[in-house]
């Protein structure tokens, strides 16, 4: 039994000398497919360094997880301290250090354990994007009309387009209620289309049904071009966060009654 364990969990490792000391490769992989590997680097006579190759923490964050204060920097915290694992600072590598070389293979197993557990972080930034988003949206919104329209989350523009609610119904006095819907994905924006195809063909509502998609690679070129040609408009959100959401504004609350110009 310890042969064949050995021999499943050592088959698909590899270790290929590199100029600052071992580059492994090992069987174990993370959600997104890549295998795990790591850096043996020797720092003098008789100590010895593990480290990543500097790119997963700044990966995390630049999806959008914070983890300098709040409930993930401490979730991280925790993780390290279980396995005994560091940050460089200017690097940003994760690290194990002092090591000698009869500790590499305990510690090698310890690190690998940590980076599959720091990976699953990953699983949480989608939704973590998508969340901040749709709250950045929404406060920007609520900013731009300034009291002078009610803003309703989930909600239907009117009641006879029951189909799929928008994210965010603006209505404004003696004017049309305008449905926003936020470009999350396709499907989303082509729940949008149908409603503005069944009202201008069936219903004839008056209301504007519009989309405010985070960045220009969110939707396929396909459905954008769609939404850019079908809904009232479509308006793009990072990067120029307050004009999006004041042409929203304007369309909700009127041009001429609008401060934000």
């Amino acid at each position: 039994m310890k042969q064949k364990l050995c021999k499943a969990f050592c088959d698909d490792l590899s270790v290929h000398k590199v100029p600052a000391g071992y580059a492994v490769t090992t069987a174990f992989a993370a959600a997104d497919g890549d295998h795990i590997g790591f850096f043996v680097i020797k720092t003098n006579e008789t100590k010895y360094r593990i480290e990543d190759d500097g790119v997963t923490l700044p990966y995390l964050e630049g999806s959008g997880l914070d983890f300098k204060s709040g409930t993930r920097g401490e979730a991280l915290g925790e993780l390290l301290s279980e396995y005994g694992v560091s940050v460089d600072d200017e690097t940003q590598e994760f690290f194990i250090n002092n090591l000698l070389e009869d500790q590499i293979p305990a510690a090698a197993l310890k690190f690998v354990a940590f980076s599959l557990r720091v990976r699953d972080f990953m699983l949480m930034t989608e939704f973590r994007v998508a969340t901040t988003f749709r709250e950045d949206a929404e406060r920007l919104l609520r900013d731009a009309v300034n009291g002078r329209a009610s803003i309703e989350e989930n909600a239907l523009i009117t009641p006879k387009l029951t189909e799929f609610p928008a994210d965010f119904v603006l209505r404004a006095p003696g004017r049309p209620p305008v449905g926003v819907f936020l470009g999350t994905s396709d499907n989303r924006i082509l729940e949008a289309l149908f409603l503005q195809m069944r009202n201008q063909h069936e219903i004839h509502e008056p209301c504007s049904i519009v989309a405010l998609v985070e960045k220009p690679r969110t939707l396929s070129l396909r459905v954008r071009q769609q939404a850019t040609n079908r809904l009232e408009f479509l308006t793009e959100f990072r990067g120029d966060e307050i004009a999006a959401v004041e042409r929203i504004a304007r369309e909700a609350i009127g041009r001429r009654s609008s401060s934000l110009q």
